[in-house]
């Protein structure tokens, strides 16, 4: 997973020192959410876990909730295969699988949450969930096709309510509803005239 992270983070970050170090930290970070220890993940445990000063995590991140958003972002940004040889239709549902699946990763679930519960209180919590989301979006956009935020709530939306509402994981059958309202929505197959 290292060298996968590795490629994606290298291109924001030019010192193989500072590369290692905050690589180092969000596999920690990761490490460290998925662990019951009935704390919340802030800078000191995590300094003290990851053998770095907090200094240094306030100088990358500013928030633990920055790292924890980073954590997830990281590897969803990796777990995605290129598909430009795939037809709208299947990159959408390529998309929509990678979406339900990594939910099922402890780290991102765990993670997500934490900022959703945090977020209408905190913030911080709220500005790195928002992070999260407009990176999500991002890749959709670069993945799929143009969207807007309320197009994504409507296509993308509910996987994320079964796995955090629901306390389900997203059904195939409505995966495949997605899939059809996604490609009527975006308007991702020309009409047959």
């Amino acid at each position: 997973m290292n060298q996968n992270i590795r490629r994606v983070y290298n291109r924001d970050v030019p010192d193989p020192r500072v590369l290692r170090t905050q690589l180092h930290v969000l596999t920690t970070a990761r490490r460290l959410l998925v662990e019951r220890s009935g704390e919340p993940l802030n800078f000191t445990i995590l300094a003290k876990e990851a053998q770095v000063s907090r200094r240094t995590l306030y100088t990358h991140w500013g928030t633990i909730e920055r790292v924890i958003s980073a954590s997830v972002t990281t590897l969803d940004a990796v777990v995605l295969p290129d598909q430009s040889d795939l037809t709208p239709r299947e990159r959408l549902s390529g998309f929509l699988y990678t979406v339900r699946d990594s939910l099922a990763d402890p780290v991102t679930a765990v993670a997500l949450a934490s900022l959703v519960g945090q977020a209408p209180q905190d913030h911080n919590a709220a500005d790195s969930l928002g992070e999260t989301v407009d990176a999500r979006i991002a890749q959709f956009r670069e993945r799929v096709a143009p969207i807007s935020t309320e197009q994504f709530e409507a296509v993308v939306g509910p996987i994320y309510f079964a796995e955090f509402v629901m306390r389900a994981s997203a059904s195939d059958e409505l995966l495949d509803t997605l899939v059809a309202r996604g490609v009527d929505l975006l308007n991702l197959e020309p009409a047959l005239v």
